[in-house]
C-alpha cells in the first residue's frame, strides 16, 4: 500500500492587464508591463508567442472595451503568489452563448497542476455567468499536455480547424449545464467562489 499523501490541488488567482500593460508587453516593456500590471513578470511574458498574445488582446480591447472582463490575465499561485502563466477567455460570449477557453504555463512550472486550476478557474466563472451555454478550447493534436489538462472535465471533440498562426487543431466542447461549480472545485481544487474566478 503507497502510503504517500496526495498531493495537493494547486490554486491560481488572476490579475488584470490593462490596455497599457497589454501595450507594454506586446512592445516587449518587461519593466513597464510589470509596473503596469502591478506584479513581477519575468522573461517569458516577452517572449515572441506572449508578445503576439499581448498585442493580439490590446488590439481586442481597443476594439471593444467590454471585452476587458474576459480576456487574457496573469495567472498566479496561491498561497505563494509565484507568476505561473496567463489565462483567460478569447472574448465574451458570442451570440450562442459560447466562450473559448486559452491558457499558458510558465515553463518552469509546467506539469506541476496550474493548467489544470486555471482551467478550472475558467470553467467555474462560466457556469456561474448568466447566457453562456458552452465552452470551447482547441488544441493542437500535439499537444499531449493540454489534450491531458481537458480530460475528466467532461470535453467532446466536435471538429477540427485549421488556424493561421498554430495549423491543425482540434475543437472541443462541453455545454455549461453539464457541469456543477462543486464539482469542478474537487477536479481543480480551486477556493474561489462561483462569479469570483477572474476578479
Amino acid at each position: 500500500m503507497n502510503n504517500e499523501p496526495l498531493p495537493i490541488p494547486k490554486r491560481v488567482r488572476f490579475v488584470e492587464l490593462s490596455a497599457k500593460a497589454l501595450r507594454a508587453l506586446a512592445g516587449g516593456d518587461l519593466a513597464g508591463g510589470s509596473a503596469e500590471a502591478g506584479i513581477a513578470l519575468d522573461e517569458y511574458f516577452v517572449c515572441d508567442r506572449a508578445r503576439w498574445v499581448f498585442g493580439y488582446r490590446a488590439d481586442q480591447l481597443a476594439a471593444d472595451p467590454s471585452a476587458a472582463p474576459w480576456i487574457t490575465r496573469i495567472a498566479v499561485s496561491e498561497p505563494d503568489d509565484a507568476v505561473v502563466g496567463y489565462a483567460g477567455f478569447h472574448g465574451p460570449p458570442d451570440e450562442a452563448g459560447m466562450v473559448e477557453v486559452g491558457y499558458t504555463v510558465v515553463p518552469g512550472y509546467r506539469r506541476q497542476g496550474y493548467a489544470r486550476a486555471m482551467l478550472t478557474a475558467l470553467l467555474v466563472r462560466a457556469v456561474a455567468e448568466p447566457g453562456i451555454t458552452t465552452v470551447r478550447a482547441t488544441i493542437s493534436p500535439d499537444n499531449d499536455a493540454s489534450l491531458a489538462t481537458i480530460a475528466g472535465f467532461g470535453f467532446t471533440r466536435v471538429g477540427e480547424q485549421w488556424d493561421e498562426r498554430d495549423g491543425l487543431e482540434i475543437v472541443f466542447e462541453v455545454p455549461v449545464d453539464a457541469m456543477q461549480a462543486e464539482q469542478l472545485y474537487g477536479l481543480g481544487g480551486h477556493g474561489d467562489r462561483p462569479g469570483q474566478a477572474m476578479t
